[in-house]
């Protein structure tokens, strides 16, 4: 059969939100990683819909994860290029024997009123390459493209009280396989975690803090930006380390606040503090530094100071588990580098 066309269509997919921050909040999340079941296809059509009957006879993988990286060798292998694609090259056409895996799970959605109660219900996928087609209970939801991007889909409509089923059917190949290649091995796969998130009525959807340093006075300098709607307010805004405490009871007092001596960011004493906004239906915390960063004439200056660079290139990869996150392999990572310069 054919590839399906939304693997060779150009478009970034379809039906995800518009991208927002992650934010620590205490809006509830229901984590659906773990065990799914697995079947894996030749070719990206392979008849059946991954919904679609009973899947006691799929096999088992672990998300987050990469399928090659799985299975005793069973689902193909790593892939490694840096010159040559691992398919003929003919944008934006891929193979029509393009390994495509199919994941399925069911999960319980929790009858508690923060559950209930919520305005929406969203489905958070971290991380899927190269480009998924997603359903809710039978329904189809969207289609994801760009391995490295997070995508948020509105399933609030598609969900039934207690048992839901999750389908993903994931292609190792797309168009969106132009764009991403480089000097890198090419894991498919979920590869990143998969939540639900119960978004509350009056909640706070995005913020972006920009928090500047005045290296002459000492002094740093906090604006906000939120994305919440007019019934999320009074929002309050502290920082405790530097006791600041304000108040926004709309949206037109968004303003910058006033912010006097403050221990600046560097890479050297990475200071960082923690500014908490409560509003009527969520409360988040993001931690910021403060710092300015300018280039003047040649020179690349953070407070003040020339910076010049001495780069590597890194990429998230572990050698068992490929591109899935672990903060203390990362951790470790960027010691080993800073110990060397």
């Amino acid at each position: 059969m054919p590839a399906p066309t939304y693997l060779t269509d150009h478009s970034p997919g379809h039906g995800a939100l518009s991208p927002r921050s992650r934010l620590d909040s205490d809006a509830p999340v229901l984590d659906l990683t773990g065990t799914w079941r697995f079947r894996l296809s030749p070719v990206a059509d392979p008849g059946t819909e991954p919904w679609e009957g009973d899947d006691a006879a799929w096999d088992t993988i672990a998300v987050p994860g990469h399928w090659v990286l799985q299975g005793d060798g069973g689902y193909g292998r790593p892939i490694y290029t840096n010159v040559n694609y691992p398919f003929p090259i003919d944008p934006p056409f891929v193979p029509d024997e393009n390994p495509t895996g199919d994941y399925r799970r069911t999960f319980t959605l929790p009858g508690d009123g923060a559950w209930s109660g919520a305005e929406r219900i969203l489905l958070r996928l971290d991380g899927v390459e190269s480009a998924y087609r997603l359903w809710v209970n039978g329904t189809e939801v969207g289609v994801g493209k760009g391995s490295r991007l997070v995508h948020e889909f509105d399933i609030t409509a598609h969900l039934q009280p207690g048992e839901n089923q999750l389908a993903v059917r994931v292609h190792q190949w797309s168009d969106a396989s132009y764009l991403e290649d480089q000097d890198q091995w090419w894991l498919p796969g979920i590869f990143r975690d998969v939540m639900l998130l119960a978004r509350p009525a009056g909640g706070i959807d995005d913020v972006w803090v920009r928090a500047d340093y005045d290296h002459v006075t000492g002094h740093g300098a906090l604006d906000l930006e939120l994305a919440a709607a007019p019934e999320a307010f009074p929002v309050a805004v502290t920082v405790p380390d530097l006791g600041i405490e304000h108040r926004w009871d709309g949206p037109a007092d968004v303003a910058p606040i006033p912010v006097g001596d403050v221990e600046p960011w560097s890479a050297e004493v990475p200071r960082r503090y923690e500014v908490v906004l409560a509003a009527r239906g969520e409360t988040v915390t993001v931690r910021t530094g403060f710092r300015t960063v300018r280039i003047v004439g040649d020179q690349f200056l953070v407070n003040g100071r020339q910076v010049i660079f001495r780069g590597v290139n890194r990429h998230e990869i572990e050698a068992t588990r490929g591109r899935v996150f672990d903060p203390e392999h990362a951790r470790a990572d960027l010691e080993l580098m800073k110990r060397y310069n």
